[in-house]
């Protein structure tokens, strides 16, 4: 694919999209250094589970952040809703020479246009609390996940109880224009987890600043396809 083909823009985009309209030219500012722990033990964790020559889905890729972490190895496909954010990542492949990244692609990662079982690994850093419909892009996520692949969840989760779960309940209201949901409980995952027979979390961890991000790698049992 040619990473500077820019695909027709859709009449009706969901408000997330828009929202990062506004942050795409701040995006790298604000959210570069301190978030980049989280995106290094995400790329860390994506090289414990890809397979030489394995295809890894960044799903919600951004401006493409983590993508000069990810191993070199590997087939990389990033995918996100907005274009702008596209258009930055598609600057930053070129300019480092990422020549791993092979497609980066305007899609819904609710509504993946890939066939079953395509990756190997499939990367969301930093999406859940972003989209739309979470339990959507989680099931669209393990449909394209091969049997023996991993699915890496690099997020936000709301504290339960204290004064850091009151202040994330009173800025939901903001939610709309930050672009994520302040609040965002374990539970969406967690409920989930519990309706898929064949997942298996292999790690969970919290990651800075301030342990306030997770690190979930959940492996798809089964013989991995050849």
């Amino acid at each position: 694919m040619d990473l500077a083909r820019q695909e027709q823009q859709t009449s009706a985009e969901p408000s997330t999209a828009r929202t990062y309209y506004r942050w795409a030219r701040f995006y790298d500012l604000i959210f570069d250094w301190p978030f980049y722990p989280g995106r290094l033990a995400a790329a860390r964790a994506v090289a414990k589970a890809l397979p030489a020559k394995g295809r890894v889905l960044v799903a919600g890729v951004g401006t493409g952040l983590e993508l000069g972490l990810l191993p070199r190895g590997g087939t990389i496909i990033g995918i996100d809703l907005a274009r702008p954010m596209l258009d930055l990542a598609r600057a930053r492949v070129v300019h480092k020479g990422l020549d791993h990244v092979k497609a980066l692609r305007l899609m819904d990662a609710g509504a993946l246009e890939f066939e079953d079982a395509s990756f190997d690994v499939v990367l969301a850093p930093y999406l859940l609390s972003v989209a739309t419909e979470p339990d959507r892009v989680l099931d669209d996520m393990w449909r394209v996940t091969r049997p023996g692949g991993e699915m890496v969840i690099l997020g936000h989760f709301s504290a339960e109880t204290g004064l850091r779960s009151d202040l994330e309940k009173r800025l939901t209201g903001a939610g709309a224009w930050l672009g994520w949901r302040p609040y965002f409980p374990y539970a969406v995952v967690g409920d989930w987890l519990r309706e898929q027979p064949d997942a298996a979390i292999v790690e969970e961890r919290q990651i800075a600043p301030f342990r306030l991000f997770t690190l979930l790698r959940i492996r798809k049992d089964g013989p991995r396809e050849a």
